[in-house]
């Protein structure tokens, strides 16, 4: 049992030295010359109770430079002053707001959402991300220019969390959930760099309306509330093999807000958690299980005080996630990388079982989704 063990922490040491070699080979590809000024691109936004951040994210598109855009907003039912909030900006840029029916919200409102801003857009380049997000001032001209390149047809774009500045205790949670998302972002970018793509964040990808119609959107998943980015992902690579970039550039990153509390925290990582037993490729849930099984095999061998393998494993996961982190400019929560270590394998096994036997049904957004 011990040789097996050792066997998955090893393989995911080669892993680990195989996307750092690849992360540091690797670099956004746009167009440096001159492209059309005239090309549009339309940012999509399914919201709901976002009152504290919409105005945030607006005003970071407001501030978008050289690129022509509209942004259609689709309320689902929110109990709060969003739309009103939203509403006063109706005369700074091309702005539209729809509302979700209680006919059209169905299991999966935020897909119905965007399918529902797709159908009325008025370019074909789009951009999706969520109402508590904030964009640099570069990002949307630096994708615009991406898709330039007609080969492609999606883009990911690397995402991690804002400091709030809330207290001690609020600080260190915030380091230790950017520790644990940059991981994501990590793998999520080689694995785009191998043409094998596996994850992406709904809160910044790109991609173009004509493909989005060519796969027939999320036609095969609406029974899923989640998946709106990484289903789409999937299906585009499998038409597209060559089509899926991911955005390497410190300019593209688009900071979200950290879950406050750990029931949030729990709620959503259940959520993400209850995707993978529904996708269609192989690789992704191979992916998973072999995740899951290292960090068995890594509590295993703690537990024998099998420890110079798994001093291996942190260092080599240590530089992996420092560079991350450093592309982020997360400098400060390379500290935890530490303790985000000696907890994950926990929290993988956790998630990992709970996605498999218990139910699907978690809190979001103040309702029960599946």
């Amino acid at each position: 049992m011990i040789y097996l063990a050792s066997g998955f922490v090893i393989l995911y040491c080669v892993l680990l030295i195989v996307f750092i070699v690849v992360w540091l080979s690797q670099n956004a590809k746009y167009a440096t010359s001159d492209f059309p000024q005239s090309t549009g691109m339309t940012i999509i936004v399914a919201v709901r109770n976002e009152a504290q951040n919409i105005a945030l994210l607006i005003e970071s598109i407001v501030k978008q430079n050289n690129v022509i855009l509209e942004l259609i907003i689709v309320d689902d039912a929110s109990e709060d002053e969003t739309v009103k909030i939203a509403a006063g900006y109706l005369e700074k840029l091309d702005l539209r707001i729809l509302y979700l029916t209680e006919e059209e919200r169905g299991s999966s409102p935020k897909k119905n959402a965007i399918t529902k801003a797709l159908n009325i857009a008025k370019y074909e380049l789009i951009f999706c991300t969520d109402g508590d997000c904030i964009l640099f001032e570069k990002t949307l001209n630096l994708y615009v220019q991406m898709f330039q390149n007609e080969q492609i047809k999606f883009i990911s774009g690397p995402v991690t969390f804002l400091n709030s500045n809330k207290g001690f205790w609020a600080n260190i949670w915030e380091k230790l959930q950017i520790v644990e998302f940059a991981s994501l972002v990590g793998s999520a970018a080689v694995s785009i760099f191998l043409g094998k793509p596996n994850m992406c964040s709904g809160a910044n990808i790109a991609y173009r309306r004509s493909v989005f119609q060519e796969v027939n959107g999320y036609e095969g998943n609406l029974n899923l509330a989640s998946g709106d980015d990484e289903f789409l992902m999937h299906k585009i690579a499998q038409q597209y093999p060559e089509g899926v970039l991911f955005a390497k550039t410190e300019a593209c990153i688009v900071q979200t807000t950290a879950c406050e509390s750990i029931n949030d925290f729990y709620n959503q990582r259940k959520r993400w958690a209850s995707k993978w037993t529904h996708y269609e490729s192989l690789l992704p849930k191979l992916l998973a299980a072999f995740v899951f099984f290292v960090n068995v095999s890594t509590l295993f061998l703690a537990f024998l005080f099998s420890l110079e393998i798994l001093i291996i494993r942190f260092l080599i996961e240590f530089v992996f996630l420092g560079l991350i982190l450093m592309f982020l400019n997360k400098k400060t929560a390379v500290l935890y990388i530490p303790l985000v270590q000696i907890i994950y394998p926990f929290y993988v096994i956790f998630f990992g079982i709970i996605s498999i036997f218990m139910k699907k049904t978690y809190t979001w957004k103040q309702r029960t989704m599946q």
